[in-house]
């Protein structure tokens, strides 16, 4: 226990609970700290297992420092809470364990609900409509679980064995999984309305955002959003990469080229102030090595022969010409258009997918979440969204 004793004992069990009000989830953050100290971990599972079905994978990726440990009371004259830290520890402990993730489950209802993706917000929503009695189904177009978690976060932030324990524990609960299942190609919304009682869109909106300049489709230009699920490896000792924008997906693409041997810029167009990227992220990223230009934009990509090159023009006008190997883009995604347009439910002015405030579309039973509806695209908060679409189908088949 020795250095997690410390951990815990650290928090000040506050009245006001701020860590709480800053968590996308609402984790109920002193108490089950609290239940740790005392060395009730299953107690203090339970807790987490009130708002969260994902705390070894939050407790580790989630920006702790923009949302939980960002309002911690300790941060104001020291060091925060550890509260990821402590998270993950409770998780992990737990999974290894014959306890299921909830304590109790509603008996079966009948009714059955379809969920179409299995990232964090389809495994929450199933999770949680599994606790009132559903029979849930997930339809996955990969052969894996996890969404994004499991192919946009690379190794060396999340280990792949914890994350899929994670996963398995969701689905003992009695939760069926198809695998292999694509909306648009071999399911329609048609038929899951037909067969289910409510349906669940939560299969992300990994399109990357590409701006509409010279060199945009030259072969060695890519969305990161779509490389990084692709799960491809690139040989890039000694080669220049630019990575083009300031969130964690920036980070993760610019360390991830870093860690096969490229010599990495990061261009983000505005001060490093405004970068979204989590702090302990982008710390690392310059302890590696990755460089940054900030106030910097990227104007165009030029091919000569085989080699390209990056013309980017700073704030105040100067312009300049670097050299580079290798581009990615990594400000900001949108749902696919190919898939969405053939829904037959109503659109933002974005591509997203309008909803209510109950989460449900232009289609009555068919509700929908995640980065889809245009959200925060962090995990906690996508889980979230599929937390509350539990229990707005739940509201709505009663």
């Amino acid at each position: 226990m020795g250095n997690f004793q410390d951990l815990v004992d650290y928090c000040l069990d506050c009245v006001a609970k701020p860590c709480k009000k800053g968590c996308p989830l609402e984790n109920n953050i002193p108490d089950f700290i609290k239940a740790a100290k005392n060395q009730e971990f299953l107690d203090a599972f339970n807790i987490l297992s009130e708002t969260t079905v994902l705390p070894s994978i939050c407790g580790r990726v989630c920006p702790k420092n923009l949302h939980c440990q960002g309002n911690c009371v300790r941060r104001l004259k020291g060091n925060a809470v550890q509260i990821g830290t402590i998270e993950a520890y409770i998780g992990d402990k737990l999974l290894k364990s014959d306890y299921p993730i909830f304590s109790e489950i509603a008996k079966a209802n009948g009714k059955k609900v379809a969920i179409v993706g299995a990232g964090p917000a389809g495994l929450t929503c199933a999770a949680f409509l599994k606790k009132y009695g559903y029979d849930v189904t997930i339809f996955e177009k990969y052969d894996y679980l996890g969404g994004i978690i499991s192919h946009g976060i690379p190794d060396f932030r999340l280990d792949r064995g914890i994350a899929l324990e994670n996963f398995n524990k969701i689905i003992d609960l009695g939760i069926d999984v198809q695998f292999n299942k694509e909306l648009g190609r071999n399911i329609t919304l048609k038929q899951l309305k037909k067969k289910y009682d409510a349906v669940f869109l939560s299969f992300g909106a990994n399109k990357s955002k590409i701006p509409n300049i010279k060199g945009k489709k030259l072969p060695n230009v890519y969305g990161a959003n779509e490389f990084l699920e692709s799960q491809k490896v690139l040989e890039l000792s000694g080669k220049n990469v630019i990575v083009i924008g300031a969130g964690d997906v920036a980070m993760d693409m610019a360390r991830t080229a870093k860690k096969w041997g490229a010599n990495v810029l990061v261009v983000y167009y505005r001060e490093e102030k405004n970068m979204k990227a989590d702090k302990e992220q982008l710390a690392l990223a310059k302890q590696e090595g990755i460089e940054f230009l900030f106030n910097t934009n990227l104007k165009q990509i030029i091919k000569n022969k085989d080699y390209y090159k990056a013309y980017l023009a700073s704030n105040n006008g100067f312009k300049f010409v670097y050299p580079c190997d290798y581009v990615f883009f990594a400000i900001g995604s949108k749902p696919d258009d190919k898939i969405t347009k053939k829904l037959g439910l109503k659109l933002d002015i974005k591509g997203y997918i309008k909803t209510d405030k109950k989460q449900m579309t232009s289609m009555p039973g068919v509700f929908a979440g995640g980065d889809l509806i245009g959200q925060e695209r962090t995990v906690a908060s996508a889980s979230r969204l599929g937390r509350d679409a539990a229990s707005y189908i739940d509201s709505y088949l009663s």
